[in-house]
C-alpha cells in the first residue's frame, strides 16, 4: 500500500496517531489520503470496525472509493459520503427515535423545497431574492440569523409542520442526539477505527462540534486524519472555519502530529509561479511532476463580449482535443450556476459530438436528497461493468431509505440490492420526454415493489417536490434545458466528457486545461464575501486545477440589477503578467 508514495506521503499514511496533514494543490493529498484508507483497512481486517471518510461532495467520496477499489482492498468497512450523509447515516437515521422532533418521522427537504419556502418567505417580509439569510446553527444550538429571526421561526415552523428537516438541521439534530445522548458518541466511538476528513478548512463550526463529541469519549480507540490547505478555503461565506492545529487539539481533547505534504506533483513551474499571485501564506512550492519544465499557456482576455464568449469557450476546446487532449482533461467553470448553466447549453449546441460530464446541467441538479433523484440516477445510468458496483451502491443506499420509512420491500430476498437493480434494469418506458420517461418508469418500479406511492406520506411529499422542482428548470428560458430523455441520460455519464462545473464544484480535481470565465467583481468574490482573501482563495482554486493550460475571461458586457457594467476580479486584474 506504499508502492509510488514519496517519504513525506509514507510518513503520514505510517503514523498511527492522530493526524492534521496541511498539502500543497498537486502534493498528492487525495492520493496519500486513499493509501492511508487502504493501509489501514489492511491492518483492520481483525478488528472489523468501520473507517469514515468525510468528503466536501459525493463526487469527491466516489473518486476515494473508486481508487480504493483499484488497490484490490476489501472495502466493506469503508464508508464515504458528505459530512450530511454521515450524520443521516450514523446519527440521525438510527437514533432519531430519541428525540421528540423527530420521533414520529421525518423527510429530508431537497434543496429546491428548501429555496422554495425561504423565497416565498423573503416576499411576504418585503425581501428580495438575494438578501442573505442564514439557516445555520451555533454549537450552543441557538440559530445563526440574527437580523431575520422572525422568518427564520416561520421557515422552520413550516418545515416541522410538513415533517421535513433542511441540511443545517441534519447538523443541528445529529449534534443535538450526541450531546443529550452521549451513549451513542461512545458507541459510534468504539465502532469507528479513523475518520479521515478531507478539505478539512472548510468545515462548518457545527461539523467540527460534531466530530469532537465522538472523538471525546474515553472509551475507543478512534483516530483521526485531517486533510486541507488553508490557502484553499473558499466556504467561509458558507460558515466554514479553517482552523488551526491548537485549536482543533483543544475541542476534540487529542495531540495531533502537524504534517505537511510539499511539492506540486500536477502543475509546471510557469503555472505554480503564476499561481504564487493568490498565495495567502508565504511557502514556496516546487514543480515535482513529469511535466516540471515544460511551457505553459496563460491568457487572459478582458474583451470579449458575453455573447461571444461561448464561441471563444468552444474553439479552445476544440483546438485541445485536436491536439489529442481527452475530453475530461478539460474543464470549463465560472463562479455561480447563473453563468455555468446557460454555458453549458450553449457550449453543447456550438459542439454536439463533444461528450460533457456536466450533472449540474440536470433538471434534477436541486433535488439530491430526494428520494426520487436516488431512484432517477438509477434509470439515468445505464447498466454496464464499469457502471455496476457504483449502481450497486446506490441500490443500497436506496433500500436503506425505504426501510427508514418504514417500507421494507424485497424482504425476504437474499443480495437485496442486486435484485432491486435488475428489476430496475427489466423496466423501461417508450416516453422520449425526460421526465416523463422518469414518471412511467417509476409507476412501474413500485407497482412492482407493491408500494402504494399516494398512500406514504414521505414519498408523495418528495414526488411532488421532485417533478415541480425539475418542471420549474426546465421552463426556465433562462437555462433552456433540454427535456429529451437521452439528454437527461447524457448528463449522468460521468468521467467522460469536458468537466462544466462551478469554481466549488471542481475542488480537488485536475485537469490539464482550465477554462475560467465570469472572472467579475461582485461574482468572484461574490458582493456576500467581498474581501481580499475571498477572491485570492477562489483564484488560487481556479489556476491551480490547471496541469498545462489556463484560460481566464473576465468578459465584458455583464451588468448588474441596477444596470451597472461589472468590472474585472481586482485581484486578476491588478497582477502583472506577461500573458500568451
Amino acid at each position: 500500500m506504499l508502492k509510488g508514495l514519496n517519504n513525506q506521503q509514507i510518513e503520514a499514511v505510517k503514523n498511527e496517531g492522530n493526524v492534521l496533514l496541511t498539502a500543497c494543490p498537486g502534493s498528492g493529498k487525495t492520493r496519500t489520503l486513499t493509501h492511508k484508507i487502504a493501509y489501514e483497512l489492511e491492518r483492520n481486517t481483525s478488528l472489523k470496525k468501520v473507517i469514515i471518510a468525510v468528503t466536501f461532495t459525493n463526487r469527491a467520496a466516489d473518486e476515494i472509493i473508486r481508487r480504493i477499489r483499484e488497490f484490490n482492498a476489501d472495502d466493506s468497512n469503508l464508508w464515504a459520503g458528505t459530512i450530511h450523509s454521515f450524520c443521516l447515516e450514523w446519527i440521525i437515521r438510527p437514533y432519531y427515535c430519541y428525540l421528540s422532533e423527530l420521533k414520529n418521522g421525518f423527510t429530508i427537504s431537497d434543496e429546491y423545497n428548501s429555496e422554495r419556502i425561504l423565497g416565498d418567505l423573503k416576499s411576504q417580509y418585503g425581501l428580495s431574492f438575494f438578501d442573505s439569510i442564514s439557516t445555520r446553527y451555533l454549537p450552543n444550538l441557538e440559530k445563526e440569523e440574527v437580523k431575520y429571526r422572525d422568518l427564520i421561526d416561520e421557515y422552520h415552523e413550516i418545515l416541522a409542520d410538513e415533517k421535513l428537516i433542511d441540511f443545517d438541521q441534519i447538523l443541528y439534530y445529529s449534534y443535538k442526539l450526541l450531546l443529550e445522548n452521549p451513549k451513542i458518541a461512545r458507541t459510534l466511538k468504539n465502532l469507528f477505527h479513523l475518520i479521515c476528513v478531507d478539505e478539512y478548512q472548510d468545515t462548518q463550526q457545527l461539523q467540527y462540534s460534531i466530530i469532537a463529541q465522538i472523538l471525546k469519549q474515553k472509551s475507543g480507540n478512534c483516530k483521526i486524519f485531517l486533510v486541507g490547505d488553508s490557502d484553499q478555503a473558499i466556504y467561509s461565506s458558507l460558515g466554514g472555519v479553517a482552523k488551526e492545529k491548537l485549536a482543533i487539539e483543544k475541542e476534540f481533547d487529542i495531540m495531533l502530529s502537524g504534517m505537511e505534504l510539499s511539492g506540486n506533483y500536477r502543475s509546471n513551474q510557469q503555472i505554480i509561479d503564476f499561481n504564487t499571485n493568490f498565495q495567502t501564506t508565504d511557502i514556496n512550492i516546487e514543480a515535482l511532476g513529469f511535466n516540471a519544465g515544460h511551457s505553459a499557456i496563460i491568457t487572459y482576455d478582458k474583451v470579449t463580449h458575453k455573447d461571444a464568449i461561448a464561441k471563444q469557450i468552444a474553439e479552445i476546446i476544440k483546438n485541445k482535443i485536436s491536439e489529442g487532449i481527452p475530453e475530461k482533461d478539460i474543464c470549463v467553470l465560472a463562479p455561480t450556476w447563473f453563468l455555468v448553466i446557460p454555458m453549458g447549453r450553449k457550449l453543447k449546441s456550438l459542439l454536439p459530438d463533444v461528450k460533457f460530464d456536466a450533472v449540474g446541467l440536470s433538471p434534477l441538479l436541486k433535488n439530491r436528497e430526494n428520494i426520487w433523484f436516488k431512484v432517477a440516477r438509477l434509470f439515468l445510468v445505464e447498466p454496464s461493468p464499469k457502471a455496476f458496483l457504483t449502481r450497486k451502491k446506490w441500490s443500497k443506499e436506496l433500500l436503506n431509505e425505504l426501510d427508514s420509512y418504514g417500507l421494507l420491500v424485497l424482504e425476504n430476498v437474499e443480495f437485496r440490492s442486486k435484485k432491486l437493480l435488475k428489476i430496475i434494469n427489466s423496466i423501461s418506458s417508450d416516453e422520449n420526454e425526460g421526465l416523463k420517461y422518469l414518471r412511467e418508469c417509476f409507476i412501474k418500479l413500485f407497482n412492482y415493489l407493491n408500494v402504494e406511492v399516494n398512500q406514504n406520506e414521505q414519498l408523495h411529499s418528495q414526488w411532488e417536490s421532485f417533478f415541480d422542482g425539475a418542471n420549474k428548470r426546465l421552463e426556465n428560458e433562462e437555462f433552456a434545458l433540454a427535456k429529451d430523455i437521452e439528454s437527461f441520460k447524457k448528463m449522468f455519464k460521468n468521467e467522460e466528457g469536458v468537466v462544466v462545473n462551478t469554481c466549488h464544484g471542481i475542488k480537488g480535481e485536475e485537469f490539464d486545461t482550465v477554462i475560467a470565465f465570469g472572472l467579475l467583481h461582485g461574482k468572484l468574490p461574490n458582493w456576500n464575501e467581498n474581501t481580499e482573501n475571498a477572491a485570492k482563495k477562489l483564484l488560487y482554486v481556479i489556476c491551480s486545477r490547471s496541469k498545462r493550460a489556463l484560460h481566464l475571461f473576465s468578459e465584458t458586457g455583464r451588468t448588474t440589477q441596477s444596470g451597472r457594467a461589472y468590472r474585472p476580479t481586482d485581484q486578476l486584474n491588478r497582477v502583472q503578467y506577461i500573458y500568451d
